[in-house]
């Protein structure tokens, strides 16, 4: 298991994501638009809003578990399951780069 091209792969993606939740963020805060006065146009972009909301939000928790992933190779902590120390198989790192915990303890 090569940790510095998992490394490399694990900051493209947090690079991404903070992107995307950047962009959301200030679509968020009207700075990308301008919004109707009329109240049905209104309406429809808040209930618009509140599905990207909760996008922003999966966003922030996924950034948090980027950083903590890029975190646990640093301190060379990568491989080891956080609840019970067991080593995380490479497999499931391959499918889940971002785990903190091996399948057992995933349940």
């Amino acid at each position: 298991m090569d940790l510095e091209q998992i490394r490399i792969a694990l900051e493209a993606q947090l690079k991404d994501v903070e992107g995307k939740s950047g962009r959301l963020k200030d679509h968020l805060r009207n700075k990308d638009r301008t919004l109707p006065s009329d109240w049905p146009d209104l309406a429809q972009i808040v209930g618009n809003d509140e599905v990207l909301e909760a996008l922003e939000v999966r966003s922030r928790e996924r950034i948090d578990s980027l950083q903590k992933a890029i975190g646990r190779i640093d301190a060379g902590l990568y491989t080891r399951c956080e609840n019970c120390g067991a080593t995380i198989a490479p497999e499931r790192l391959e499918l889940l780069p971002s785990t903190a915990i091996c399948a057992d303890c995933a349940g």
